[in-house]
């Protein structure tokens, strides 16, 4: 005998005793163990999954409303006064230089008095006004936010305002991404306990091909002799259909049979966490969607509002300064020209007051990136967000149908495991048993590939 002679009869012989023991009843206890502990495992991590996507869009609820309600407090009830508080302060330093303007060159005119009143009054408005709003709260008109123009910053107090409002927007992506860990863990532990059965199946195969065919007269005195048995002795429990330890063509056809419901059961139940949690991700995300929309549109009001104001108030200035003009040459009134350019200046600089007080927030004032997007977004962005979430809601509703299909097909095959017991039955009764356990694992089959292609066109 050669030396590869002998080394091919050492491999087969080594196969032929692994065989012998995937062939015994520990190793079917052990694999049937594996399998369905992997799949538990893999259930209840999809489970966490699902819990934290569903926590997710609970955060997010909760960190909208408060972001809507600070950018309410700012632009609804602290800004339009602050603008208010501004505009008398600007008007009175333009009152003031028309006055001083006259008297430097050593004059006092009507006019130059009376913008001086003017100032005086004003000044005085604007005091009184700002100790009534910073007792009431005003945290705009602190002085951390004055600007040297007599405007305030209306973004940089809505960074700070979010910072200790409460809101957890990196909560919520976390929530997000655990959730995605837990699936992905979920789908590793299912798509294990496929390798695991197949695996099996395969090993026990190859070495069903390779085990050596002896008398069984004299294995049994073999046997006997010894005192003991081989590793695949002993009545099988029956965990894992072998179809290759029956002896009729008919019972090996119904072992087969029950092969393959038993492969499908850890194939289907592993695609149907998959589309489960598909599901699950696919309505939470919706449900953020439909939150970040709903706040989008709040925010981008409020904040339109508030700037639609301040133009409001540059219009009623620059009318007011035609008006002053319209009375002094119509009218013959002491001090109405002076007054008519020191409203004109005052339009011009509050102008730049104006637009500095209501600029869009920015990332570099330290406004979070969803908060400016929000606040910034028009009707253009509602469309693609709602194509999104209606993207969203159609997925999780298609992974859904398809995971109660999947749950179909997986009833189907338990169905299948039960109607091969009748398999082994001799005669007409076996051979309808097989039938329809063979028509029943098919369908299950069918049914599982029908659901995932749903979920892919």
């Amino acid at each position: 005998m050669s030396g590869d002679d002998a080394l091919t009869e050492r491999a087969a012989a080594r196969l032929h005793d692994w065989a012998a023991r995937v062939r015994s009843n520990p190793a079917q206890v052990v694999v049937s163990v594996l399998i369905a502990a992997l799949l538990a495992a893999g259930t209840w991590l999809a489970a966490q999954a699902s819990g934290d996507w569903l926590q997710s869009t609970r955060l997010e609820t909760r960190s909208m409303a408060l972001t809507v309600e600070e950018l309410r407090h700012l632009y609804q009830d602290q800004a339009p006064v602050a603008l208010d508080l501004a505009l008398l302060e600007v008007r009175a330093d333009a009152f003031q230089d028309a006055s001083d303007t006259v008297t430097s060159q050593g004059l006092a005119t009507p006019g130059s008095r009376l913008a001086a009143a003017e100032a005086a009054t004003l000044r005085k408005a604007a005091g009184e006004l700002r100790a009534g709003l910073q007792q009431a709260g005003s945290s705009l008109l602190s002085a951390d936010y004055e600007r040297a123009d007599h405007g305030y910053a209306v973004s940089t107090r809505l960074a700070d305002a979010l910072t200790t409002a409460g809101a957890d927007p990196q909560g919520v992506e976390d929530a997000v991404a655990d959730g995605d860990e837990r699936a992905a863990w979920a789908l590793r532990l299912a798509a294990l306990s496929v390798v695991a059965a197949a695996a099996f199946v395969v090993l026990r195969t190859a070495g069903n091909r390779h085990r050596p065919q002896a008398d069984p007269a004299a294995g049994s005195t073999a046997r006997s002799a010894s005192g003991g048995s081989s590793p695949g002795d002993g009545e099988d429990v029956g965990l894992v259909p072998q179809p290759w330890q029956e002896r009729t063509r008919a019972q090996r056809v119904g072992a087969g049979v029950a092969l393959v419901a038993w492969l499908l059961l850890p194939v289907l139940t592993a695609a149907q966490l998959v589309l489960s949690s598909g599901s699950a991700r696919d309505d939470a995300e919706s449900s953020r969607r439909a939150t970040t929309i709903t706040g989008s549109l709040l925010a981008s009001q409020l904040f339109s509002s508030f700037a639609l104001r301040s133009q409001h108030q540059q219009v009623q200035l620059g009318m007011l300064s035609l008006a002053r003009q319209f009375v002094a040459v119509g009218d013959d009134v002491p001090g109405q020209s002076e007054l008519a350019s020191a409203d004109a200046a005052a339009a011009s600089t509050w102008a730049q007051v104006a637009t500095a007080m209501t600029a869009p927030p920015s990332e570099s004032d330290g406004v979070p990136p969803a908060v400016v997007a929000m606040v910034t977004s028009e009707p253009a962005d509602y469309d693609a967000l709602l194509a999104a979430q209606h993207e969203a809601v159609d997925s999780s509703q298609r992974r859904g149908d398809a995971a109660n299909l999947m749950n179909l097909a997986l009833l189907l095959a338990a169905f299948t495991t039960t109607a091969t017991v009748l398999a082994r039955r001799p005669g007409r009764g076996g051979a309808t048993a097989t039938t329809t356990a063979a028509l029943m694992a098919g369908t299950a089959l069918t049914i599982g590939v029908v659901a995932v292609v749903r979920t892919l066109v």
